[in-house]
């Protein structure tokens, strides 16, 4: 199965993967034990969270660093959450990551650069609106 970021984000139905999104709904805060952790409610907000990270832009290796996995494990996460897109697996994966997407709907990013924040809020509109139009034409 080769791996390919547009394909997955169509399958999420989402387009703007931002990490502070993840870490804004999840309840898990991931350092010193909660990394280590096989409760599987954590590991499925882990799991989330590598892909959501690699989808945003990082590269294997580095999406599973960050929460002290490496790339397989990645690798792993993203073909668990196709398997419950495509109705195999987990429901609740496809439950956390709405809940991601659905709080991230009413988050504004703000930094020092306007320019940045232009950018993004746009970012958030288009996908905001690409959604309107997906209902009004369904």
């Amino acid at each position: 199965m080769k791996l390919q970021r547009g394909k997955i984000s169509k399958l999420i139905n989402y387009s703007s993967f931002e990490m502070v999104d993840f870490y804004n709904s999840c309840p898990f805060i991931f350092e010193g034990e909660t990394l280590k952790t096989r409760r599987q409610e954590v590991v499925m907000w882990r799991n989330i969270g590598m892909v959501w990270g690699w989808l945003g832009g990082k590269s294997l290796q580095k999406a599973g660093e960050e929460f002290g996995r490496d790339h397989s494990t990645v690798i792993h996460a993203i073909k668990q959450i196709i398997n419950a897109y495509e109705g195999f697996g987990y429901p609740e994966i496809i439950e956390n990551i709405d809940t991601i997407k659905e709080k991230s709907k009413n988050f504004v990013y703000q930094t020092d650069d306007i320019n940045v924040n232009y950018v993004r809020n746009l970012i958030r509109l288009d996908d905001l609106l690409g959604k309107k139009l997906k209902k009004i034409v369904d």
